[in-house]
């Protein structure tokens, strides 16, 4: 599917081309890697990870066997700040789909 997707669209360029499409990039090499949704499972996960990272060093510090608060403080705050930035993430990406239905076609 993603295949003729990319023919479709390169079809479409070279059909609105006025040098015959020479210029063009190459829509496969430029769509290699991890996509989108990729890179927001593992932003996610390292978020999910640095919440139960500063969950086990709160149950430690409670129940005795870490003495270091700083560490436990310091986890917390990453935690609550990744967690924030994915929120903020999640809101600015569900504005850009909110004014794309918008649209007009």
């Amino acid at each position: 599917m993603k295949a003729a997707q990319l023919q479709r669209f390169r079809q479409a360029a070279l059909q609105q081309s006025d040098d015959g499409g020479n210029d063009l990039p190459d829509l496969e090499a430029a769509t290699d890697g991890p996509g989108f949704g990729d890179t927001l499972e593992r932003a996610i996960d390292s978020v999910n990870e640095s919440q139960e990272v500063a969950n086990e060093k709160v149950s430690a510090f409670v129940a005795g066997e870490e003495q270091n608060l700083h560490e436990v403080m310091i986890s917390m705050n990453q935690a609550k700040l990744q967690f924030e930035l994915m929120n903020e993430v999640r809101n600015r990406g569900l504005d850009a789909y909110k004014k794309l239905m918008q649209t007009r076609i």
